[in-house]
């Protein structure tokens, strides 16, 4: 019970910061083919198919189980938590807050905490509370120096956490190579590949989100009328049908991964691209093709703590999450935490990098 409780407190607290600045999962368009069928043929399909409505909606209900109403939730002691996620060129920050039970919405504001910065093991500052458990400083968060808070609560262990801000990744290079996979309707899809470099000698951590928009408008070979085009657009933060060595090595298709297996100054992540939306003004199709558009790759370097905090968040989220949902079968969740004395996580994030090449070829 402990267990939930805190993870869930932890996650409403760190996740609130995180998306202050930004970003969140891909929302998914219906397709053109997906429309639902008119009313007269929903009627034909539901009484064809009633008998099996049935059978599930009797499946999905017999795990339910009587109310008990005489049971009494033990009493949980608030944990306090530190979360912070520092940025290069930003000042230092804080969040201090009290783990609360599993039926709290948010966590409790620590507002009578002492949060001390060390920079590189020397004493920086204190952090001023500006409200809400958010405690800020002055001084600037920069690449390649470690940071370290103590928190000072009374009645408390003193919590403490440390980590390095990451350099900034460099880009080195988008490619497309057509045709590299096919999604799950069949259609051919092409993948992004990114050069960047790395150093073997180091443990480094990233994080990707590539964004692609294309558009092939296709001509007749001899009088080059126009006979139509067709659209694709996609957000991608992971890759579909993974072949890379990388990725393969994280065990997941996110683009959230190590240089562990690489060894070398570069490497070229293949992303296998996929698509939100998709339209065409014509099936006739054929002649010339030309295409256009753009493909914009962005790229964090990520701290050991922020990797490792990810990472165990994704590990509960990839596994059809809304399905065990559904089923009632999540099991207790125990998120990455660096914090001594305390739960949560503090971490860094290296500025983005962003590449973007554009298209305008023949086919």
């Amino acid at each position: 019970m402990a267990t939930v409780t805190v993870c869930r407190a932890v996650t409403s607290s760190f996740d609130k910061l995180r998306n202050h600045g930004r970003r969140g999962k891909n929302n998914f368009k219906r397709l053109p083919w997906y429309d639902s069928p008119t009313d007269n043929n929903s009627n034909i399909w539901f009484m064809k198919n009633k008998f099996f409505i049935l059978l599930f909606v009797a499946i999905a209900f017999s795990g339910c189980r009587k109310q008990v109403s005489d049971y009494v939730r033990p009493d949980f002691d608030p944990q306090p938590t530190l979360n912070a996620m520092l940025q290069e060129g930003q000042p230092v920050w804080a969040l201090v807050t009290f783990a609360q039970c599993l039926d709290s919405v948010h966590p409790s504001p620590c507002t009578n905490a002492e949060v001390l910065l060390y920079v590189d093991g020397q004493f920086a500052e204190q952090l001023l509370h500006e409200g809400d458990g958010l405690y800020v400083g002055e001084t600037t968060a920069e690449a390649l120096h470690e940071y370290a808070c103590k928190v000072i609560i009374p009645g408390f262990d003193t919590l403490f956490a440390q980590t390095e801000m990451p350099e900034k990744p460099v880009v080195t290079g988008v490619e497309i190579m057509d045709n590299a996979t096919v999604d799950d309707e069949g259609r051919p899809c092409p993948a992004i590949l990114v050069t960047f470099r790395t150093d073997p000698n180091q443990n480094l951590y990233y994080k990707s989100n590539i964004y692609a928009s294309f558009r092939n408008d296709f001509y007749d070979a001899e009088t080059h009328a126009h006979l139509g085009y067709s659209t694709a657009q996609g957000n991608m933060s992971s890759s579909i049908n993974t072949d890379d060595p990388v990725l393969l090595n994280e065990g997941s298709s996110a683009l959230l991964f190590s240089n562990e297996i690489i060894n070398d100054t570069t490497y070229t992540l293949k992303v296998n691209a996929y698509f939100n939306t998709l339209g065409w003004s014509s099936e006739h199709y054929g002649g010339i093709k030309e295409t256009s558009g753009e493909v914009v790759v962005r790229m964090h370097g990520l701290s050991e703590s922020a990797y490792h905090y990810m990472k165990s968040q994704n590990a509960f989220e990839e596994p059809d999450a809304y399905s065990n949902l559904f089923l009632g079968v999540i099991s207790p969740v125990n998120l990455y935490s660096n914090v001594e004395n305390g739960r949560g996580v503090f971490a860094a994030i290296a500025p983005m990098t962003c590449d973007t090449i554009f298209i305008n070829q023949v086919n």
